[in-house]
């Protein structure tokens, strides 16, 4: 029996990156094997086992044969007999079929180091083609890599582009799509994703909305801007998550019909989907509550013209996401909205953005309901009550 640490942690180790996961492939063995040394099973397709001390990855060396449609549509043989050379043949590229020994030596039956060194992406086989979700995996590594220089070999663009062609990506399940595009959107180059799928005739299928936006130049060059120079950790306390905030500049530029559709197609969670519908509501809003908030507040005459309008607007605002009992939402909308303008941006005042939404969501928050229950307000009669302190609590704050 002989182990290899192979794939992403070899690839990685040679571009001298950090080493997150590290997956292993044993040769000569069989599951009897496996588990007499005490890994546990944890595969359902073909045998994948855990190590019983530092719960790594070890898969039983395997071949595969396409068998049926998408991802899943495989059949595969780990016969004690398979070779690390036959395991290494069914993996996607070339950068990717690499293995270390135990003696450290370098199993590369592929050409991946010279590939790796030469920066390009390249399939390692014509049995490439048989599993569609290799398209988007490409591209998110082209988005993972970009900064070293990668691109994609002519021969293999052409598999990408007949790939995409025969449809088959609509066999994809849904939430391996979103997966892979969530794990692009929080890698460095996050518009090099949809670049590349635009490129090769990949949005078809799932992101057929997107598409529309790229093919519009001048909402291609904005939006790749943003997704290219913003840095999604954040310079304030209120970051959003990285997949999160560079999926949710769609909301900006599909309209309601368009996101709908969108977020029904890829099975978002509630509460992205939530989210997501929420900034593609509320961002016009946002911006102006932020651009006329500012300006009152360094009016130097203090002036309270249109004042009401105003504050009527932040209101019904607040109210319709309920901060009251789910101030969450309106903290993730403004740290996307602030990521978004400061993308376009870079000198858009993030700091004073949260301060002027924190000042206006604390004069809301401190009016206290028992207080108006105490000056004998019932029944029906609390809620305008309540309202009407809301808005003169929100003018006293520019308008003293």
């Amino acid at each position: 029996m002989q182990v290899y640490l192979v794939g992403g942690a070899v690839r990685d180790m040679l571009l001298q990156r950090p080493v997150k996961d590290r997956d292993y492939v044993v040769v000569g063995a069989t599951v009897e094997d496996m588990l007499a040394q005490g890994f546990t099973p944890v595969g359902k397709d073909f045998p994948v086992f855990l190590h019983p001390k530092t719960q790594a990855e070890y898969a039983l060396a395997r071949t595969e044969r396409k068998i049926g449609t998408g991802y899943g549509g495989f059949s595969f043989s780990a016969d004690p007999n398979v070779t690390l050379e036959q395991d290494l043949q069914r993996r996607d590229l070339t950068i990717n079929a690499m293995a270390r020994g135990d003696d450290e030596q370098l199993v590369d039956p592929y050409g991946g180091q010279t590939d790796l060194e030469a920066r390009i992406f390249r399939h390692v086989s014509p049995a490439f083609v048989e599993d569609p979700l290799r398209v988007l995996r490409v591209a998110r590594f082209l988005a993972r890599y970009h900064e070293y220089g990668f691109t994609i070999a002519p021969e293999t663009t052409d598999l990408l582009k007949q790939m995409c062609a025969t449809g088959e990506l609509k066999a994809l399940a849904a939430p391996r799509v979103l997966q892979e595009t969530l794990t692009a959107m929080a890698e460095n180059s996050p518009w090099v994703y949809w670049q590349t799928l635009h490129e090769i005739g990949g949005l078809d299928d799932w992101f057929n909305e997107i598409k529309a936006v790229i093919n519009d130049p001048v909402k291609a060059t904005e939006i790749k801007h943003i997704l290219t120079n913003i840095d999604k950790e954040g310079s304030t306390d209120h970051p959003p998550q990285p997949e999160q905030a560079a999926l949710a500049i769609w909301a900006y530029y599909l309209n309601d019909s368009e996101l709908t559709t969108w977020l029904a197609r890829l099975p978002f969670s509630n509460i992205d989907k939530d989210i997501l519908t929420l900034v593609q509501q509320n961002h016009s809003v946002f911006a102006k509550i932020y651009r006329s908030g500012q300006a009152y507040l360094d009016s130097a005459a203090r002036e309270c013209e249109g004042l009401d309008e105003y504050v009527e607007i932040v209101l019904r605002v607040f109210e319709k996401m309920d901060v009251a009992r789910r101030p969450e939402r309106l903290e993730r909308c403004l740290a996307i909205h602030a990521w978004y303008c400061a993308g376009l941006e870079p000198e858009f005042p993030v700091t004073q953005f949260f301060e002027l939404f924190t000042l206006l969501l604390a004069a809301v928050k401190g009016v206290d309901v028992q207080s108006i229950i105490a000056h004998g307000y019932q029944g029906a009669a609390i809620k305008p009550q309540l309202r009407a302190e809301q808005l003169l609590a929100l003018k006293h704050i520019f308008c003293v």
